[in-house]
């Protein structure tokens, strides 16, 4: 009896040497790209920071706080109805009736925007203003009417005239959408700017 054949072992052709050389030097050029592109574009869009100079101090900012914004939807008076409405506000005879011309000409219209304090205090004292001219208010806890005459777009701004009570000076306004809370002021040095857009 025979013993069985052992076979030899023997080296096999290496085939996959010569594809895995252009897949490393393919990988290596996409690296050098990258980081090359990455380094063109840190040192053309960054300065170094010694070159940048450190803003002065603006003293005319200290104890100032940003304005406040918000927007509002108002519903628009006929011009009928606006000789009347003038009448309840607090503007003179002559900015009365400069503003009733410039209703009549289109070039203004009249808006409506009761006004309250929302915390139910009485005595808080704002301005508002609109189109330069400005009204003062004293807040209550009941809504008062506010007639505001308004240009083709219009920003509204209230300012504290006297110091909000604490915590905040939460002013409630009548809006078109209904009863709307302002944006609230807890310092003198602020201010609410509103966007009114007239429906």
């Amino acid at each position: 009896m025979t013993a069985p054949h052992e076979p030899k072992p023997h080296l096999l052709p290496q085939q996959d040497a010569p594809r895995s050389r252009p897949l490393w030097a393919g990988g290596s050029l996409l690296a050098v790209v990258t980081i090359g592109a990455g380094a063109f574009f840190y040192t053309h869009t960054t300065s170094p920071k010694a070159a940048v100079p450190a803003p002065p101090p603006d003293n005319s900012a200290v104890g100032t706080a940003p304005a406040l914004q918000a927007a509002v939807q108002l519903s628009m008076l006929s011009a009928q109805n606006a000789p009347k409405a003038l009448a309840a506000t607090s503007f003179n005879a002559q900015q009365r009736s400069q503003i009733l011309a410039a209703v009549q000409r289109g070039d203004m219209r009249l808006v409506e925007m009761p006004v309250l304090d929302a915390a139910g205090v009485t005595g808080q004292t704002v301005d508002v203003t609109v189109s330069g001219l400005t009204q003062r208010v004293v807040l209550t806890g009941k809504f008062q009417r506010l007639i505001l005459p308004i240009a083709e777009a219009a920003q509204v701004t209230i300012d504290p005239v006297t110091m909000p009570h604490a915590p905040a000076l939460t002013i409630g306004a009548m809006t078109a959408l209904g009863p709307e809370a302002l944006p609230s002021l807890t310092a003198l040095s602020q201010r609410i700017v509103l966007g009114v857009i007239v429906q």
